[in-house]
């Protein structure tokens, strides 16, 4: 593995890393298809009665906050600990993981990460991650950003196909290195979109999806979870999505098995696959005891089978997608140092 270096090895991806993986990023209400199953924290004495920090990169009442403080509970249960969620924001997500990185490893602090904005970071070379991934310890993905592409819905965009006849169209950003704008960046450059650009200095993505429905930009690319609601409302079109089949919230959207792509544009998409299949974890610093840290990832998984966990996620319309912190450590981690050069190109020019 490696640290925040720009230098990964090329090595051609044939059928795609995902494929390879064999990941499909089961749900919550499958995860024991994925190793969680019957996993528990019973047995585990390591950590109980103990006082534990959740690390939130980000301002309370955002996406990252809701779906931290949703697992806790879960987390509570398992462990017979307080988990307490410290809401920690600054540089786009990166300064609370730069701290966590470098905190004691004993357990007593955990946090989410914004699994596809720091490992491009990280892949890019770019300035901000002070770790690398070699200094975390996974707990767990608890959830992964199903990527679409929404434009508007009065637009003359309304199918794919459309954008890619396009000249001059125009993506919204919220800003360089964010995942709209990687993503949007990777669109223009693997269909060779004539013209296009992506316009940034958008403060938030619902003042990006703002200036969506007025007609100010052309479309936006990024997490459904940001999209929804606009979709719903009909302003917007999911023209194309990122799963291996359009979500529901996104039905009419153009899958990447339905296009026809160069082998430097398959690998700009597994590319982009990848760090979705990366997702939103949950951490630790290394270095963490054997014990400690299988107390943590057994709790995770006995948490994303929890009823009380599961309830509320449902209630709130958020989707779970558990992963364990081995598959990430032993399968995810290492394929970013098989991505090809065309694709670490596109993150250090989003930078």
């Amino acid at each position: 593995m490696f640290q925040n270096k720009s230098h990964v090895t090329r090595v051609a991806l044939g059928a795609g890393v995902i494929a390879a993986l064999g990941l499909t990023g089961c749900t919550a209400s499958s995860s024991s298809e994925s190793g969680a199953g019957e996993a528990t924290a019973e047995g585990c004495s390591s950590l109980a009665g103990s006082n534990i920090e959740l690390v939130i990169p980000y301002d309370a009442g955002g996406g990252y906050d809701v779906l931290a403080r949703l697992v806790i509970p879960g987390l509570e249960n398992a462990l017979d600990a307080t988990v307490t969620p410290i809401n920690r924001p600054g540089a786009g997500g990166l300064l609370a993981i730069n701290q966590l990185s470098a905190a004691p490893a004993d357990g007593s602090q955990i946090g989410i990460v914004n699994g596809t904005g720091a490992a491009a970071a990280i892949l890019a070379g770019a300035e901000g991650p002070e770790f690398g991934f070699d200094d975390l310890s996974y707990l767990g993905r608890v959830a992964i950003d199903d990527l679409v592409v929404t434009t508007n819905a009065d637009s003359e965009y309304q199918t794919w196909e459309d954008v890619q006849e396009s000249d001059g169209f125009r993506f919204g950003s919220t800003g360089r290195g964010s995942s709209d704008y990687i993503v949007a960046n990777a669109m223009i450059e693997t269909f060779d979109l004539q013209n296009a650009e992506v316009i940034v200095g958008f403060d938030s993505q619902s003042e990006a999806d703002l200036a969506l429905i007025q007609g100010n930009v052309d479309a936006i690319a990024g997490p459904l979870d940001s999209r929804r609601a606009s979709i719903e409302s009909g302003e917007t079109t999911a023209v194309l999505s990122f799963a291996d089949e359009a979500p529901d919230d996104a039905g009419d959207a153009a899958v990447f098995s339905e296009l026809d792509l160069s082998e430097d544009g398959q690998g700009i998409i597994d590319g982009i696959k990848l760090l979705t299949e990366y997702g939103r974890p949950l951490v630790a610093p290394a270095g963490m005891e054997e014990e400690t840290l299988s107390c943590l990832q057994d709790a995770l998984a006995a948490a994303m089978e929890d009823p009380e966990v599961l309830d509320q996620a449902e209630e709130m319309q958020r989707e779970l997608s558990y992963l364990s912190g081995q598959e990430l450590t032993d399968e995810v981690v290492p394929a970013f140092e098989e991505l090809p050069e065309d694709f670490i190109e596109v993150l250090e020019s989003s930078y």
